[in-house]
Order: structure tokens, then sequence, then C-alpha cells
């Protein structure tokens, strides 16, 4: 646990998001599975457009919000959720999937802890809105997956 602001997570949250998709990225160019790779272009799209959502996020947010200090963030390790992804089997859609939703709970996971450490109403409100979108991400990716199965 370390001191941090609003602003330090959600930017970190936007890094992280790149570096998926990133990985996704050049995880698809090694994939020899066609569905594999379906999967892992969503994935990069899916981790592209939540990146764009944290820096959207992060200009919206009130300077006042933005610089709240917390005492109690959470020791975030991107180089771990990274290994994990890109420790994946490349041709086993299932396990592809059950990685990317790991890591979309381990964030979930991170923001309510930040909102329930927080003690300022405005930071609160910030970090349940980045568990809803993380939220909604989560169900667009398991709506994803459900067709893939269909192909």
């Amino acid at each position: 646990m370390r001191f941090g602001t609003i602003k330090d997570v959600v930017d970190f949250a936007g890094k992280l998001h790149r570096a998926l998709s990133d990985q996704y990225a050049e995880l698809e160019q090694l994939s020899s599975s066609e569905r594999a790779g379906l999967m892992l272009d969503y994935l990069n799209r899916h981790e592209k457009n939540l990146a764009r959502a944290m820096d959207q996020y992060a200009d919206d947010m009130t300077q006042n919000v933005a610089a709240l200090w917390m005492q109690d963030v959470p020791e975030l390790q991107p180089d771990d959720l990274i290994n994990k992804v890109r420790g994946v089997d490349l041709n086993d859609v299932n396990s592809i999937i059950s990685v990317a939703l790991a890591v979309d709970d381990y964030l979930i996971q991170c923001y309510q802890s930040m909102a329930d450490e927080v003690d300022s109403d405005a930071g609160k409100e910030v970090f349940k809105s980045l568990i809803k979108l993380e939220d909604n991400e989560l169900h667009r990716l398991s709506r994803a997956a459900f067709r893939l199965a269909d192909i």
C-alpha cells in the first residue's frame, strides 16, 4: 500500500490498457488459430478503447478530484498482468478469454478497494464510474466470447 492521487490511478489504468493492447496485438501475430486470432484482435481493440476511455476520463476530471490523495492505493502490478497475458495458450480460445476476464476482474476489485478507502464522495464516484466502465466492458467481452463460440 502507498499514497497516490486519483489521477495517478487513472493514468496507471490507461498505461495498463495500452500495454495490454500491445500484448494482444503481438500475440495475434503469433497465433496460428483463426478463432484465437479473432479473439486476440477483439481484445486488442477492447483494450485500446479502454485506454482511450481512461485518457478521456483523466481529461474530464476536475483538478480538485484528480488531485485527491489516498493513503491506501493498492500496489498495482502491471508486469504481473502482462505476464499472465503473455503466458496464455495461443491456440486455446477459452484460455485467452479466461485470462482477459481475470484481468478485468482484477481491475474491478482494485477500483472497489479504492472506492471503499477514499474519504471523498467525489472520489468514491470516480471509482464507481470506473467499476461501471470495466463491468460494462466485461459484459461486452463475455458477449463477444459467446459469439465467437458460435463460429
